[in-house]
């Protein structure tokens, strides 16, 4: 009977260790602070490893052309064109998970503001057999609310907003400087290429401007307008939390213009046109 003292010992030191090592586990039931999610949820959720801020800028090459047939006022129409040729652009981006790191459940932390924006200062273009030069400026800027839900290496969704795109050019008899306003929507996906470090990233976009500036009475007073646009984006970060980005960003705009024309430069009677640009960007940045 000697060996029963030994055999409780024996228990006890394996009870013993058994809660011990129960008592380090992680206890998923354990409530998360707004900024900690819980561990369980960190190694079970993707979602958890998304950028809750991105922000980069950068430069790069855009190309811009208006080219539209009016009326000449005597029942004919005539071309109006403008070609800017490759300029140098300023842009930049910024795109915000503001639940990303808040909230339990991933449809909320999925929800994303984004802002994007460009500029090109002191151009000199030349429209159509003007033979003269023209001082423009060009500025762009689109803030959006959307989805990015993670699955896997994708995040899928969509964005909607407004934006406006800006092209003040000196006064002239060809062209008239123009203020759009639009609100855009569309969806956006992403995939992860390898890891954090490269993905890829499309966005396809419809613009409708509900106001056109000048454009809108230059050539007849009931103008409208409608927009396409498409990005692609590739680029990743560091886990040290440097971010880079290669973007293309096509974007395009037919009118038509119909009504009498406002006693204002550049007239015309009535007419159609389109308005279409292609903008290479390389932008950097940092990521949290």
């Amino acid at each position: 009977m000697r060996c029963a003292p030994i055999l409780c010992g024996i228990i006890l030191l394996l009870g013993g260790l058994s809660g011990s090592a129960r008592a380090e586990e992680p206890d998923e039931h354990d409530a998360a602070t707004p900024y900690s999610p819980p561990y369980a949820a960190q190694v079970k959720d993707e979602s958890w490893k998304q950028d809750v801020l991105v922000a980069m800028i950068g430069a790069g090459a855009r190309f811009r052309r208006i080219n539209l047939d009016v009326g000449d006022g005597a029942g004919g129409t005539e071309n109006r064109s403008l070609d800017t040729a490759a300029y140098f652009d300023f842009g930049w981006h910024l795109l915000i998970r503001p639940m990303g790191h808040r909230s339990p459940r991933a449809t909320i932390r999925a929800m994303v503001l984004q802002i994007d924006g460009g500029a090109g200062i002191n151009l000199k273009v030349q429209p159509a057999e003007s033979g003269i030069s023209l001082e423009t400026n060009s500025w762009r800027m689109l803030g959006q609310f959307g989805y990015l839900y993670p699955t896997g290496r994708w995040q899928l969704g969509g964005l909607v907003g407004i934006g406006g795109d800006i092209l003040n050019i000196d006064l002239n008899a060809v062209l008239p400087s123009s203020r759009i306003v639009y609100v855009r929507l569309g969806p956006a996906a992403q995939y992860a290429l390898i890891g954090e470090l490269l993905g890829i990233r499309g966005d396809f976009g419809l613009r409708f401007p509900f106001h056109l500036g000048e454009l809108a009475n230059a050539f007849g007073t009931d103008s409208r307008a409608f927009g396409l646009d498409g990005t692609v984006t590739l680029g990743g970060h560091l886990k040290a939390g440097f971010t880079y980005a290669f973007r293309f960003v096509w974007e395009y705009y037919t009118y038509r213009f119909r009504g009498p024309v406002s006693n204002v430069p550049s007239t015309g009677d009535g007419g159609r046109g389109n308005d279409h640009s292609m903008n290479f960007q390389f932008l950097v940045g940092w990521s949290l």
